[in-house]
């Protein structure tokens, strides 16, 4: 099956309501398993956990060359609707995809390397990479943002002349940062929650003691630090769209304003020949937000040298 089919396939369930469901009150087994069954079609697989399934597939098929049939992949997610559903969650979290660790791999010595795949992989918005989109589309909007108030000294409105043309561009621009602004902010929220199920990783039912501190210690600062960039970002694209409002900032320093924010002028970060060697995962633990997005544009600019 294609990697759209497969998406297809995993997203695609039931819309039914999840039973209320404590499987602390209940000392039958077969009570606990006919009240999970009853709820795994229930149990929603959001974007963001297909993502990681099918990337996880083609790195077992690349790295690893371990052979994932599509069946075996549906089997190991109704396996994490297994464990949301006994949460009592209506989702499947990110924090259930370690349990893929121990049923993905074909040898014992495979188990490690899909185990670290899986810390890299697991927080959300790192594997569609949205800051790094955002940080990209803002520097184009920024530039464009710039440019355009300078040709309308700062009238974003049309009260002091600006040309149509130019003002439905501006229009443009904002309906643009709306949108970045409610999927930065929805990002933030998911990574909110993430760190919580992480923090509390000690009470997953599937999950060791010993295994949840591990988790914990690898997850938790990935979550804190991905929360710093999502947010900063979220920051940077409110402080734009703010600067283009006509009640906000006058027109007068709004070409200014936008400068500061934007950092037009601010062109002259390089790096050295071994930063640019760096792997993509040394250089995020180096680098945050506009740095890191600097770092992969000069990298690029080198590989097409």
């Amino acid at each position: 099956m294609s990697d759209d089919g497969l998406m297809q396939i995993l997203s695609t369930q039931s819309s039914t309501s999840l039973p209320e469901f404590d499987s602390s009150i209940s000392d039958k087994l077969e009570e606990v398993i006919v009240e999970i069954s009853d709820a795994l079609n229930s149990v929603t697989i959001d974007q963001g956990i297909c993502i990681l399934l099918r990337d996880m597939r083609t790195f077992l098929r690349d790295e690893l060359d371990i052979y994932v049939s599509d069946r075996r992949l549906v089997k190991a997610s109704n396996l994490l609707k297994v464990s949301a559903a006994s949460h009592g969650r209506k989702r499947v979290d990110f924090i259930d995809c370690l349990l893929l660790q121990h049923v993905i791999w074909q040898y014992p010595d495979q188990r490690q390397k899909i185990r670290e795949w899986l810390f890299d992989n697991m927080t959300p918005g790192t594997a569609d990479d949205l800051v790094e989109q955002t940080q990209f589309l803002l520097r184009g909007l920024g530039s464009e943002s710039f440019e355009l108030v300078k040709k309308t000294m700062g009238d974003v409105d049309g009260n002091a002349g600006a040309r149509e043309l130019d003002l439905e561009a501006i229009k443009s621009v904002q309906n643009e940062l709306e949108v970045m602004e409610k999927l930065l902010q929805q990002n933030s929220n998911e990574l909110e929650r993430h760190r919580k199920l992480s923090d509390n990783l000690q009470h997953h039912l599937w999950t060791s003691r010993d295994e949840a501190q591990s988790a914990k210690q690898q997850l938790l600062p990935m979550a804190d630090k991905a929360i710093r960039d999502v947010n900063q970002a979220l920051v940077d694209t409110i402080s734009l769209k703010l600067a283009l409002s006509p009640t906000t900032v006058s027109d007068e320093i709004r070409s200014s304003v936008i400068q500061v924010l934007t950092n037009q002028n601010d062109d002259d970060t390089t790096f050295s020949d071994e930063e640019l060697q760096m792997s993509l995962k040394e250089a995020k633990r180096m680098y945050q937000g506009s740095m890191l997005s600097k770092w992969k544009s000069a990298r690029r600019d080198l590989e097409l040298k």
